[in-house]
């Protein structure tokens, strides 16, 4: 005992070690007012002083007519207020909004928020998981790096359970973790904007995907079901991919040789609102007008899909919508009031002028 020590704090450290090391546990009850004054030699006023400390502490709640009973562990006070969003990219794209929309909660609602960039790559990813892991954090939104082909981050959110790490995946999740995630209808998205290059009377449709993302697969799947849905026959001829690492080339390569066709595409689906730019720069080099000329739609609905002067068909990205919605997903799970929570965006088409009908 502490010379600085009350009788009463005495009793309250006493019954949180019982509660810390689960000698009592929730549920059970605790010895009464005078078993208590009896055993340390207090007055019932000292153990009801001390009794007072534990439920505001919310450890305990005495029942009228039954007695007192554990009602927490303490653990939810201890958790750290610190939440960390890893994202493939911090300041392009869709990110900012994305960023903007997490921040915007966890400020009101007193958590902090620690950033953190793999720049889509798994090496990088690694290395920010270990430092997620070593830091005093009690969530983590993340968007895994390369999720069509990387195996290892698993092994780290597996460890964020084991840790009692809330963890919430954003735009791609690995389905055999059974992980809360967040993410827009990537495969209904391609599909949508292929079936509406259809519907225009397009039948030649190019396509430039991303194949380490598992958004890109799934948007090639849309692609595909809508083509097979309208009897047309699907040509790898006309389907370029490209990886994080050799965009540039793949992109250049993939439009020299469509070009070259003697029946050329009469429309490109792009995997994202930047490819399609890059393409329609492309087009224009060779001399080719969109939509005139070619048809070109985009996906995510980001900032560039209106910024240039051909304003881009795509997909709506929710953007800082999802944001908002994985802050509170994230402090629901670390407040215990929300389990795996998992969500699915609908894949919403908007209709701009970079496509027109096909008429030859």
């Amino acid at each position: 005992m502490k010379k600085d020590e009350t009788k009463h704090e005495i009793i309250e450290k006493h019954f949180i070690e019982l509660i810390k090391t689960k000698k009592i546990n929730v549920g059970d009850q605790l010895p009464s007012e005078n078993e208590i004054a009896k055993y340390f030699s207090v007055s019932r006023h000292t153990v009801r002083q001390a009794l007072e400390r534990l439920s505001q502490c919310g450890l305990i709640a005495k029942e009228k007519g039954k007695g007192t009973f554990c009602i927490g562990t303490g653990e939810g006070d201890k958790k750290s207020k610190n939440i960390a969003l890893l994202t493939t990219y911090i300041s392009d794209y869709i990110f900012p909004k994305i960023t903007e929309g997490v921040e915007e909660v966890l400020r009101q609602k007193g958590y902090n928020l620690l950033l953190f960039n793999s720049n889509n790559d798994i090496e990088n990813e690694v290395n920010c998981l270990k430092n997620i892991e070593g830091q005093d954090i009690s969530g983590v939104i993340v968007e895994p790096a390369q999720s069509a082909i990387n195996t290892i981050d698993k092994e780290y959110f597996r460890g964020f359970t084991e840790k009692n790490i809330k963890y919430l995946m954003i735009n791609a999740y690995y389905e055999e973790l059974n992980s809360a995630y967040i993410v827009l209808d990537d495969e209904q998205g391609g599909y949508r904007l292929t079936k509406y290059l259809i519907e225009l009377g397009h039948r030649k449709i190019a396509a430039i995907l991303k194949k380490d993302d598992i958004q890109g697969q799934k948007r090639k799947m849309g692609y595909l079901k809508a083509l097979e849905e309208n009897n047309i026959l699907s040509n790898e001829a006309l389907i370029g991919e490209y990886t994080t690492y050799n965009k540039e080339m793949c992109i250049e390569m993939f439009l020299k040789k469509i070009l070259e066709l003697k029946d050329k595409p009469s429309a490109i689906f792009c995997y994202n609102d930047s490819i399609a730019l890059r393409v329609i720069e492309v087009l224009r080099k060779n001399g080719l007008q969109v939509p005139k000329d070619i048809s070109i739609v985009g996906f995510d609905d980001s900032s560039l899909a209106t910024a240039s002067q051909t304003k881009l068909t795509t997909i709506i990205h929710p953007k800082k919508q999802m944001g908002i919605q994985a802050a509170n997903y994230i402090i629901g799970m670390i407040e215990g009031k929300l389990e795996k929570p998992q969500y699915v965006y609908d894949a919403e088409l908007i209709v701009r002028d970079s496509c027109t009908k096909k008429w030859w």
